[in-house]
């Protein structure tokens, strides 16, 4: 027979104080054994919090992610195969599309998946018994693909500068295989910084913020610099445009058309995070916060809905490539046409 006496400790795993209580028998139970260890560390993820959560709400939740996967694989899958069978498409700015519709594909594929799994597991199973190998690996490939997406809209902001101000030279410093290998680099620094999260988590903390930081200033300073010299080439060349277009080779209507797509998908993704970096701050000062609503429901439900918003950007993208890309449209068009002819 077991007796058992038990003993209360608080371990401070980052944002949350976890209670775990500790058997303190000469012989451990065996259903103790497997599920105490599993606990301390799983229910420290907010996003999977089921207890005092309305039903409804997560299954509600659910539905709309199962919609959103599946827009999500169709589309960025028709997006990739689009560049890919066409030669005309393979320039380095649709090689940078192509990178975030990898991400975003990978949203579809893994992440929401995932987040789908553990949330059904704990409403049909049970709660304290799902795999705790699944939080982690949802939150490493969660943050992997937020942060290959974040660097590539900066890139892609970028790239359209270097456009504006080395325009004759630009398809000599800019190449598909530079790019391409950027895009790969972004992958990897990426997923090593993701991994940060499982070594220590304030670390993390400081690197994502210090690395969102950096995107956003350098995105908004490559915005106002794309306007500023487009507003003043326009006015220097108001009365003699099609004689400074002919000779530089440089098209002021359709760059004006490429960087309001960049612009686009930038502030259309940080629309989609924003709610996700408020609910995480929130989170991060939870201490500070005098409401014993937040602490129990609301800052799980937070967190299911704003990550179920980020989940959207993935699925809404290709709708904006087909719209704002004229030929990226019309090869997709072709592509479902044959498909549902061979049907």
């Amino acid at each position: 027979m077991c007796h058992k006496v038990f003993i209360l400790t608080k371990i401070q795993t980052g944002r949350y104080t976890d209670i775990i209580m500790y058997n303190n028998c000469s012989m451990r139970c065996p259903e103790e054994q497997e599920t105490i260890p599993e606990n301390s560390t799983c229910f420290r993820f907010p996003v999977f919090q089921v207890e005092n959560v309305p039903q409804y709400l997560i299954v509600l939740n659910c539905a709309i992610n199962v919609l959103f996967v599946i827009t999500a694989i169709i589309g960025n899958l028709l997006v990739i195969s689009a560049v890919w069978k066409t030669p005309s498409l393979r320039c380095p700015s649709n090689v940078l599309l192509c990178g975030l519709a990898t991400s975003d594909l990978a949203v579809g594929l893994v992440v929401q998946p995932l987040f789908l799994y553990i949330e059904l597991t704990q409403i049909i199973g049970k709660p304290a018994q799902y795999p705790c190998a699944l939080g982690h690996a949802f939150i490493i490939v969660s943050y992997s693909v937020c942060g290959v997406s974040l660097l590539t809209v900066t890139v892609i902001s970028v790239d359209r500068l270097l456009v504006l101000r080395y325009h004759v030279r630009y398809v000599n410093i800019v190449t598909v295989q530079r790019v391409s290998h950027l895009v790969l680099f972004i992958w990897l620094a990426s997923t090593s910084l993701a991994s940060l999260i499982l070594w220590n988590e304030k670390i993390f903390l400081v690197v994502m913020a210090l690395v969102v930081g950096i995107c956003l200033c350098l995105s908004m300073f490559v915005h106002l610099k794309i306007y500023r010299v487009v507003r003043r080439h326009q006015q220097q060349i108001q009365t003699q445009r099609e004689a400074v277009q002919a000779s530089d080779g440089f098209n002021v209507a359709r760059f004006k058309r490429t960087a309001a797509n960049a612009f686009l998908i930038h502030y259309f993704l940080l629309l989609c995070y924003t709610p996700l970096f408020i609910t995480l701050l929130l989170t991060s000062n939870e201490d500070k916060i005098d409401s014993a609503s937040w602490k129990k429901v609301d800052s799980a439900i937070a967190w299911k809905l704003t990550s179920t918003i980020v989940f959207m950007n993935s699925a809404v993208n290709p709708f904006i490539y087909c719209w704002r890309l004229r030929e990226m449209r019309v090869t997709i068009k072709k592509t479902l046409k044959a498909i549902f002819c061979r049907m």
